[in-house]
């Protein structure tokens, strides 16, 4: 099974990714980062990394009819599935490392959980900063370590010994990027002049426990490997993914902590 450590998913994983981990995990962050930017009425937005767009989608009430609204991603299905949703948002194809936008372009970019997965994220957050005008402002959310984030670190714990450490590569990818000095590396070699980094904890929730760990597993890069198990395989793992829960699961309802970085950055 080759690793994957990018979260690139294909066809109906799109869709359930947007049905089942936008409403509980990125929409809560979502809300938060929309916060951050303190954006205005007619201010143009940049969603980089978009997914499903569920950044962008929220941020068209408070923008406007007049403002540019866009998102951009490498991965065609989930765009498929932001266009489907919501075909008024300017959607593109494209790699963070290269926007085809013009400078100062945006008042604001946005990038959900995608910085750690850039394969050069110096050059990203510089082409975040090429497209922002002079008063524009990059809001970035980059999880923590595995260590604080319980869904992460419990599915790379069920995943490693039901399917393998490949299996567990794209989830133990989300956290690779921990590490604050790293991240105030990254945004001065890019050239930023202020930058803020705080560590913010959101609490989630979902009422039913087991299906959503059923079925937050379907939708991720794992999905494949999940489906090909038997039912009681299936099943062995599901609890094992619950049991990394510890207290937060109390055999029914589902909360826990999920915790990153939140940078705030200027030029």
């Amino acid at each position: 099974m080759a690793g994957n450590t990018e979260w690139q998913v294909s066809g109906d994983v799109a869709q359930r990714y947007e049905l089942i981990l936008v409403p509980v995990i990125f929409i809560p962050w979502a809300e938060h980062l929309l916060q951050r930017a303190v954006l205005r009425r007619g201010e143009d937005l940049l969603d980089v990394a978009c997914g499903t767009g569920i950044v962008a989608r929220m941020a068209t009430e408070t923008l406007g009819a007049d403002a540019r609204i866009a998102g951009a991603d490498i991965n065609r299905d989930m765009l498929a599935v932001a266009a489907a949703i919501a075909p008024e948002i300017e959607w593109v194809e494209a790699s963070a490392l290269s926007l085809p936008f013009a400078d100062r372009s945006f008042d604001a970019v946005i990038c959900q959980q995608g910085l750690q997965f850039f394969p050069d994220k110096v050059a990203a957050l510089k082409e975040f900063r090429r497209v922002l005008r002079p008063e524009g402002r990059a809001v970035l959310c980059v999880a923590r370590e595995l260590e604080v984030n319980p869904l992460m670190a419990s599915q790379v714990a069920a995943l490693s010994r039901h399917l393998g450490d490949e299996a567990a590569d794209a989830i133990r990818a989300v956290c690779a990027l921990s590490d604050r000095a790293e991240l105030e590396r990254l945004f001065a070699e890019a050239g930023f002049g202020t930058v803020e980094i705080e560590s913010v904890s959101l609490t989630l929730r979902h009422p039913d426990g087991r299906s959503f760990a059923e079925n937050a597993l379907t939708a991720t890069p794992a999905a494949a490997a999940f489906a090909a198990l038997d039912d009681a395989a299936r099943e062995a793992l599901v609890a094992d993914f619950l049991e990394g829960f510890g207290e937060g699961y109390d055999g029914k309802a589902l909360t826990f902590p999920h915790v990153a970085h939140v940078i705030v950055a200027r030029a």
